[in-house]
């Protein structure tokens, strides 16, 4: 077989791949707004049941096709979204896609940073503790970063506005403005603050698993035998790390930081609920809570992208460092 005709194959395989994960979730998200027992009426009027009724509820109910069965809804989303429309959200009273694009600006500004941050802090921590696995300084904060793997953001985001937003009032406690003020009026540097306790907090979650990896790694190359021979050969430890550790652990650490896209998008939604941080993870939320069935759908439709892009390239990294460590 060609190396034309595998790649082929492995795009075919892949992209079928995609297909039933979004199938999937679309299936899943549906089937849970319609055992959800939040009314959508109500949430349309911010909770006041008996804002309408009558004849003009019912055909509020056909205006917003809640009087369509599950099936039907996600026949309409998926046919909608064939011809490149993501559909309406009656509790913004906005098209789906530009609110999309409105709060997904944000949230990828935090992910990102977060995951740059994460993996350039987590892989240089992970790279001292493996280099000195035997000091006392490499064993407690080993013991700390299992910690931090224990711990939810949620709560480190509670603990930090407690005592960086309220007692010593050094960071604003949400938001990316202050009440009252548009935040398109503001410059990237005026927002910066506000960015600093989300980004700390997702930093939080997502650095444990990059130290302990690739503290485990460098441990694991270091008694291999071409950098015992290195060693031997009186090399020092900056040449042993530019020249054997940082080839054999960055792309592994790099893989995982890929693969774990759904924990920094999970992690995104809890730190922007907690902050109020008005991303796509709190408008996520708000379109659960509203039973808003097109924002749902249209959201989670980009997610399952947004993984599935994290998934592949982790699975293109990772076999080729399997075929480059054949050799």
């Amino acid at each position: 077989m060609s190396i034309n005709t595998q790649h082929s194959s492995r795009v075919c395989v892949s992209l079928t791949r995609l297909v039933i994960q979004l199938c999937l979730a679309l299936v899943m998200i549906t089937l849970l707004l319609a055992l959800s027992p939040i009314d959508p009426i109500s949430a349309y009027f911010d909770g006041n049941a008996l804002a309408v009724f009558g004849e003009r509820k019912i055909q509020l109910i056909e205006q917003l096709g809640l009087n369509q069965t599950a099936l039907e809804r996600m026949i309409d989303f998926t046919t909608s979204l064939l011809s490149g429309d993501l559909g309406y959200s009656y509790h913004y009273q906005e098209p789906v896609s530009e609110i999309i694009w409105q709060r997904s600006r944000y949230s990828i500004m935090l992910m990102a940073s977060a995951s740059a941050l994460s993996l350039i802090l987590g892989y240089t921590m992970g790279l001292l503790l493996g280099l000195f696995p035997t000091k006392k300084w490499s064993n407690v904060f080993t013991h700390i970063t299992l910690m931090m793997n224990a711990i939810p953001s949620f709560w480190v985001g509670l603990i930090l506005i407690s005592v960086f937003a309220i007692k010593l009032v050094w960071f604003p406690i949400g938001g990316v403005s202050p009440l009252g003020i548009d935040p398109e009026s503001l410059s990237l540097y005026e927002k910066a603050p506000y960015f600093v306790l989300p980004l700390v907090t997702l930093c939080f979650s997502l650095m444990a698993p990059i130290i302990l990896h690739t503290r485990e790694k460098v441990i694991e190359v270091s008694h291999s035998q071409h950098v015992q021979y290195a060693r031997l050969h009186g090399q020092s430890i900056f040449s042993i790390v530019r020249y054997h550790l940082l080839r054999n652990t960055l792309v592994p650490a790099l893989v995982i930081q890929l693969a774990g896209f759904s924990e920094l998008l999970s992690g995104s939604v809890i730190v922007e609920t907690v902050f109020n941080f008005p991303g796509i993870g709190q408008t996520l939320v708000k379109a659960g809570l509203s039973g808003d069935t097109p924002l749902l759908l249209g959201i989670t439709f980009c997610c399952a992208i947004f993984v599935f892009i994290g998934n592949a390239l982790a699975s293109l990294l990772s076999k080729r460092l399997s075929l480059s460590a054949s050799f």
